[in-house]
């Protein structure tokens, strides 16, 4: 935990992973690059050589131009293409982090960024704004472009063999899990105290300004407002949480300002969906989202969802494995966090695939082999038996056949 886990931070990379953002940065660059050629152009020296082969410049252009526009409609339609097929297919949650695919926001920001360069250049040129250092700097520049272009349509030709695959969505969602599994793993509380069994009798409770799920709680400015307003706190919604306008977010040793409180609400961001980035228990259900949507009577995959059965042991595999003690130091010891419920969190992924698993042999079978592997490994030996028993009581009241419920034992 740092400066980069702060909320500004934050915000910041939730707005560079939309596609506007790369595409805007692409094509002020494109622009920019056109612009560059006429005002350097002059403190180049002369040769008439490559005047003559900058000749061939507006026809180039005029190439990237028309070319540009169609590639660009082209990608888009393959990426609304892909939005669409992993919300019919996985889950409308996985749509999040389709569209933060770096290679495709890459992709189209390139050609946007080239076509505007084209349309640029092509009114210098028609307008007489280049000199003839100007054109040969601008030919100069549209030959890199061309190189960038030919780069980009190969990785992005590569990447469409793989892109919204449902493969690739579990992959994604993996990661997401993961990385949140990891957070925790290595901060459990984020870094804070556990919560205790109660603050004294005049503490207060600071409320929302708007409802929404927690998305992110910036946890060293909490602390910092804490320090600065000499209280403690308590923590009482967790990232992945909704809360309503009157419900607190949390609670606090003594009463409060306005302005005390607004500092405390700003190290919280609510919005109307989860994040995957502080919610470990918002993977795990995407997770089993994709694999319920896949032994649903419309699609009858069971492969899909013993991928997802092994994604998802992979994610609290990770989450259980030992962390590095001086990792896991209290640094935050104004803040008082609930601790992460282990129980919940295998129940939330579990108990959907097993509701509509049941009837499938195979699934049950894949379900028990994860959850015997986290037990015989890091994960809480005591949970995992549980939670096997009631998966193999579950299977043996839909199975019908003697041979199907022998598969369990």
């Amino acid at each position: 935990m740092g400066w980069q886990d702060s909320a500004w931070i934050q915000r910041l990379r939730e707005i560079s992973r939309q596609m506007w953002f790369r595409v805007t940065l692409f094509s002020l660059g494109g622009v920019a690059l056109a612009l560059l050629a006429q005002w350097i152009g002059p403190y180049l020296p002369y040769i008439p050589e490559i005047e003559l082969a900058s000749g061939s410049v507006s026809s180039l252009l005029n190439i990237i131009a028309s070319s540009m526009l169609a590639v660009t409609t082209f990608s888009m339609s393959i990426i609304i293409g892909a939005y669409g097929s992993a919300t019919n297919s996985a889950t409308p949650r996985a749509t999040e982090l389709l569209a933060m695919d770096t290679v495709a926001q890459n992709a189209v920001s390139v050609f946007i960024g080239s076509f505007l360069f084209s349309i640029v250049g092509i009114i210098g040129l028609s307008a007489g704004f280049y000199a003839a250092q100007g054109r040969v700097l601008l030919f100069a520049a549209t030959l890199l472009n061309i190189l960038l272009i030919v780069w980009t349509l190969l990785r992005w030709v590569d990447h469409l063999n793989r892109f919204g695959r449902m493969t690739d969505i579990i992959g994604r969602i993996e990661t997401a899990a993961t990385n949140a599994a990891c957070l925790y793993r290595d901060n459990p509380r984020l870094g804070a105290r556990p919560l205790p069994s109660g603050l004294a009798g005049d503490a207060c409770h600071v409320l929302p300004k708007d409802a929404g799920f927690v998305r992110f709680i910036d946890i060293p400015a909490l602390q910092d407002a804490a320090e600065k307003l000499d209280i403690r706190v308590e923590v009482l919604r967790m990232p992945g949480k909704y809360v309503h306008r009157h419900e607190p977010l949390m609670a606090v040793s003594r009463d409060l300002d306005q302005a005390g409180a607004d500092r405390l609400r700003d190290a919280f961001t609510l919005g109307l969906r989860r994040s995957f980035d502080q919610d470990i228990r918002y993977g795990m259900i995407v997770l089993s989202e994709v694999a319920s949507r896949a032994l649903s009577a419309a699609i009858n995959d069971p492969g899909t969802a013993i991928d997802v059965i092994r994604a998802g042991g992979r994610v609290l595999a990770e989450y259980h494995r030992p962390a590095d003690e001086t990792h896991q130091a209290v640094r935050h010891d104004r803040i008082h966090v609930p601790e992460l419920e282990v129980r919940e969190l295998y129940r939330e992924f579990f108990s959907p695939i097993v509701r509509h698993g049941a009837a499938e042999p195979e699934v049950i079978q894949a379900l028990l082999d994860s959850v015997e592997a986290l037990g015989q490994g890091d994960g809480d030996k005591a949970l995992t038996r549980r939670i096997a028993h009631e998966v193999r009581v579950r299977a043996v009241d839909v199975l019908k056949r003697n041979w199907e419920r022998r598969m369990l034992q």
